[in-house]
């Protein structure tokens, strides 16, 4: 379909052009027994007239003999559609073709004006009366005007490339509408960050999700929706099922060590937006911008990526009501296998004689206690969401509502949440002249649960009964033993956060090919947790104290302002576009925390804080703080295109950050790509290609995902002195002083390949990258003195990542019945620490994570030079001795085993992702089928390290132990990390479109059943082998994790 952008773009330009070509150039045609199509192709092979009409409207199929010499354009279609049948309209080398039309017999005047949703005029637009074949065309201005209409009529607006619009006239006299255009496949428009581009003219690594390809999940996370469907993007629920929590986000994977690793998120123009204030609902696209020659126009926040998110606008016509309704239900996908009661006691007797001292610590009871299934329950959630737009006169607009209530698994889990929104727009001063308004506002409560409630379900004796006979619950005194009902019941906690957000913008169409603009927003969000652990609670008792109580509270300010002007402009057969702005932000966060404990009373919860003992004898907790910080900066993008073959941009920001220290808060980040389209090129010119073009990009990105002040030599509480007969805390260096401290730095290169074949039946795209972040962020230890504190910040060290990405889009049967199409994307990734030391600082490697107690603490992980982040690092398992006890291999040669035969056992960063999605249409039915899965990685096994050993008695422990040779204190090594290869049935929905077409006041119906998490087929023996793939611990599955689960959604959706 040729593209609705170009076609405005050549009206606008053509309202002021004149005919000099048309009046001018002459043709010579001698066809016979062809199509009227075929002649119309001839011509334009003969000259740089170009056609538009709607293949629907206009027959092109029947056939003609013509023969002209020397003949005007205006002639040879006069001879060619001879009557009254076919509309010429003639601008310079542009002719529209619209079908002629009687005029009827109603009583009621119509006018009106067309324009595309930036305000340009539509000339050409069909019109007509809806079962009718009475109607007109837009002039070359946009202006209509039908005569002698019914005001219960209703009035079908048509374009080429745009999408079709129906009004009902009512009492209307005036009607005014706004297009949205229908581009598809390769003429899709982008977002690429300050502007927008077709998606067959890109240079850089650019996804693009739309709406009607989002995953159907019953979320408030927005993230969701594209979950597995963007080569190289990573999104991850970390926290199992838990309602509370988000997902972590990676793109094309770990660059920094200690700097932010999530990407930027953009919500319509402002950097930084909060998702958590939009509705997943309100979404219309979400834009990736993969390597760097696509990002560094985002300068210091670019490294990790950005996404730029695109909201729904309100569209010119009478009003449209959507709602949408969600309703879910969890179970657990997979539990521990720990004893059960009669195991248990199997258990005793079978260690009475072999282990008589353990078999006497088991005491049973005489229950028979599920201690999963007693903190666990089947939840209820649902989401609802309403929205309210249209358009009348030069005004737009959309109001949204939504409401979720989120039950989790685990009992008193849950999550609630308001948001609202509104998206105003005005046009003035002729339409030269655009207004933007948008509000927005969420309100949230949570009520985490306590995760160690999970661990203490798989150790708790199952031959123990939850409540005493009194209704009590049931205790027993021991170390981190605790009933895992009462750390759900005993126990309150809220979490209330809002947020709000404004932006107001203004668009200044000076010319058809020139625009200036600015936008300027703030963002609040407050917070306030309360945690309250009653006298009864069971830790409360051993700890003796009577109650414990804390209050959090934190607000973050965001002010934005963005201007930017833009220069599009085509002559004959060049294209150039630029960008020029200016960018500012600025960024306070403030917060306050106090608990207390010893309560007379656990009536008031948390709400009196000052009542509690501690207080009064000045042991009570108390902090605060603020910070600040500034982002200035200043950008320009350039992009060439000769005749759509060939493809050039350039950037360029220089950006200052207050974050960083004195010589270095100033950098600049350039950028350059080209592609180009071969199917363009003779050689090609009869290939079934679509697309053939290969791109090529370098781009420079910065990190400043780092708290302020770290350059500066700060002073923090450090030690007491005895003055004056009580002690007074004392104060000292918390930080050593760098002026030279400075963003992590990010060179990337990127070679790409864009095909496509037959019409869009099958295309794609592969990218390979090499990005090298150079000038690391990382804490350093230094000697004290010469230096006032133990650690620096410094930027020191280097990291590569590369990688290969390659997406196949194909449909394999289209009819008119039935359509069948086929998304599959994968991802391959390598990442190296090239250097972690220089001639002022040194590190040769560092431990992190840590196992955990009792039994056993030990690291991890070990990052080091010429290593991978995410190296799993300790023992390696040989065998067991006759009476159970470890024999680990000896890897240093030194007698003996020591922690320094400790090495690499895995990593925790998978190397391979990959999603598929099979989507199928029949008549009004639709399903879809997402598969996901990550591969080459491992996963350190918590559960098995501590539970499936036998000494652990008389704790519970799990099932495989029962059988097990170990018996020795828990120990680290590669006997507990496994293969965490897995894919997963990760979205399956199933929907049915209610045929509507008798009814008036109903627009659209549908239905559908959606399942998420459905089935994980993996080797792995834990729960789950997805977890966080970030950070410096990848591929942890610890002991007290929230369960995931699997859900089931039943929906509907209506339009009026």
């Amino acid at each position: 379909m040729r593209n609705a952008l170009l076609i405005v773009l050549i009206s606008s330009f053509q309202i002021f052009a004149n005919n000099s070509y048309s009046q001018t150039k002459k043709l010579n045609l001698n066809l016979r027994d062809v199509t009227i199509k075929e002649v119309l192709t001839e011509i334009e092979n003969q000259s740089e007239f170009y056609f538009l009409y709607n293949s629907e409207l206009i027959d092109v199929s029947k056939n003609v003999n013509i023969s002209v010499e020397d003949r005007k354009i205006e002639e040879v279609l006069a001879s060619l559609f001879p009557g009254d049948d076919v509309n010429v309209l003639v601008k310079d080398r542009h002719i529209i073709l619209t079908p002629g039309y009687e005029t009827s017999d109603q009583q009621k005047s119509i006018s009106g004006k067309v324009t595309s949703l930036d305000g340009f005029p539509l000339p050409g637009v069909t019109i007509l009366i809806k079962g009718t074949t009475t109607g007109t065309v837009t002039q070359a201005d946009g202006t209509f005007s039908i005569e002698n209409i019914e005001s219960g009529s209703t009035l079908v607006f048509s374009f080429i490339g745009m999408k079709s619009q129906e009004v009902i006239v009512g009492n209307q006299s005036t009607i005014n509408i706004s297009m949205e255009e229908e581009a598809i496949g390769l003429e899709e428009v982008v977002a690429i960050g300050y502007g927008t581009v077709k998606k067959r003219e890109l240079t850089g690594s650019v996804a693009s999700v739309k709406a009607d390809d989002f995953n159907e999940v019953a979320s408030s996370d927005a993230m969701q929706l594209i979950q597995g469907k963007v080569a190289g993007l990573s999104i991850t629920r970390t926290n199992g099922g838990d309602p509370t929590k988000g997902f972590e986000i990676r793109l094309r994977g770990s660059s920094s060590i200690s700097a932010s690793q999530e990407p930027l998120v953009v919500v319509d123009g402002i950097p930084g937006g909060n998702l958590n204030s939009i509705a997943p609902e309100d979404i219309e696209s979400m834009d990736i911008l993969k390597d760097g020659s696509a990002a560094a126009i985002y300068g210091t926040r670019g490294t990790n990526g950005v996404i730029l998110v695109t909201t729904k606008r309100g569209k010119q016509g009478n009003m449209q009501v959507e709602f949408s309704s969600k309703f879910t239900t969890q179970s657990i996908l997979k539990t521990i296998a720990v004893l059960n009661a009669d195991e248990y006691r199997a258990m005793k007797t079978k260690l009475s004689s072999t282990h008589p001292e353990v078999s006497a610590g088991m005491v049973d009871y005489g229950y028979d206690t599920d201690w999963f299934d007693e903190i666990t329950r089947t939840p209820f959630s649902q989401v609802q969401h309403l929205s309210l737009s249209g358009g009348m006169n030069k005004t737009t607009y959309r109001l949204s509502m939504y409401y979720t209530d989120q039950e989790g698994v685990m009992l008193n889990s849950s999550m609630e949440e308001y948001r609202a929104n509104l998206n105003l727009r005005q046009m003035a001063l002729n339409d030269k002249l655009q207004f933007s308004v948008q509000l927005g506002l969420s309100d949230r409560s949570e009520n985490p649960v306590n995760y160690d409630a999970f661990r203490q379900a798989i150790k708790r004796n199952p031959t123990e009964p939850v409540y005493n006979e009194d209704g009590s619950l049931f205790e027993i005194d021991g170390w981190q033993y605790e009933n895992p009902v009462g750390l759900l019941q005993e126990r309150f906690r809220d979490d209330s956060s809002s947020h709000l957000f404004a932006n107001l913008g203004t668009d200044l169409f000076i010319t058809d090919w020139l625009k200036a603009g600015v936008v300027a927003g703030i963002q609040k969000y407050r917070s306030l947790n309360g945690y309250y652990e009653p006298s009864y609670a069971h830790t409360q008792e051993v700890a003796g104290t009577s109650g414990s109580a804390s209050r959090v509270a934190t607000a973050t300010d965001t002010k934005t302002l963005e201007t930017t002007i833009d220069f599009n402009k085509s002559i004959n057969k060049h294209t150039i576009s630029a960008t020029a702005g200016y960018s500012f932000q600025e960024f306070v966060n403030e917060g306050f925390e106090a608990e207390n404990t010893n309560f007379i009373s656990d009536d008031l919860l948390y709400n009196n804080l000052g009542s509690g003992t501690k207080l009064r004898s000045g042991d009570a907790d108390m902090s605060s703080y603020k910070t600040q910080n500034r982002l200035v900066g200043f950008f320009a993008r350039a992009s060439y295109n000769y005749e759509g073959k060939y493809f050039v941009s350039a950037s360029v920001r220089r950006e200052g950050s207050s974050k960083f220290g004195a010589n270095n808060k100033w950098g600049t980040f350039p950028a350059v790509s080209a592609g180009w389209d071969l199917t363009k090129e003779s050689f090609l010119s009869d290939s079934n290609f679509d697309l053939l073009k290969i791109r090529a990009g370098y781009g420079v990105t910065g990190n400043q995902g780092i708290d302020p002040y770290l350059s500066l030599s700060r002073m923090a509480e450090s030690g007491y002195f005895f003055y004056n007969g009580s002690f007074i805390p004392g104060y000292g260096p918390d930080s050593n002083p760098n002026p030279n401290l400075k963003w992590e730095t990010k060179h990337e290169y990127n070679f790409g390949l864009d095909w496509s074949l037959n019409q869009g039946r099958i295309g794609g795209t592969v990218d390979y990258y090499v990005r090298d972040t150079k000038d690391l962020l990382h804490l350093y230890d230094v000697p004290v003195p010469p230096n006032l504190y133990e650690e620096t910040m410094a930027n020191v060290g280097s990291m590569r990542n590369s990688g290969i990405e390659f997406t196949i889009s194909a449909i394999p049967v289209q009819t008119s019945d039935f359509q069948w199409n086929i998304d599959f994307n994968a991802d391959f990734r390598k990442n190296k620490l090239l250097s972690l030391s220089n001639d002022y600082y040194s590190l040769e490697y560092r431990n992190v994570g840590e196992i955990g107690s009792p039994g056993v603490s030990a690291w991890t992980h070990r990052y080091y030079e010429g290593g991978s982040i995410g190296n799993i690092h300790g023992f390696v398992y040989e065998e067991l001795t006759e009476d159970g006890k470890w024999i680990f291999k000896d890897t240093d040669g030194v007698e003996g085993i020591t922690v320094e035969d400790r090495t690499d056992i895995g990593n925790g960063i998978p190397d391979f992702y990959a999603g598929l999605t099979n989507s199928f249409r029949y008549k009004n039915w639709d399903m879809s089928i997402m598969f996901r899965g990550m591969f080459g990685h491992q996963i350190i096994n918590h559960k098995r390290i501590f539970y499936e050993n036998p000494i652990m008695l008389p704790l519970n422990i799990m099932k495989s132990a029962m059988d097990s040779q170990i018996w020795d204190t828990q120990n680290f090594s590669d006997y507990y990390v496994e293969n965490g290869d897995f894919v997963k049935l990760d979205n399956l929905t199933i929907g049915y479109n209610i045929p509507l077409k008798s009814t008036k006041w109903l627009k659209s119906g549908r239905v559908f059943f959606t399942g998420t998490n459905l089935l994980c087929i993996s080797g792995y023996e834990g729960i789950d082998p997805e977890g966080s793939i970030g950070g410096l611990t990848p591929g942890v599955d610890s002991r007290g994790d929230y369960p995931s689960t699997r859900t089931f959604t039943f929906g509907f959706n209506i339009k009026f």
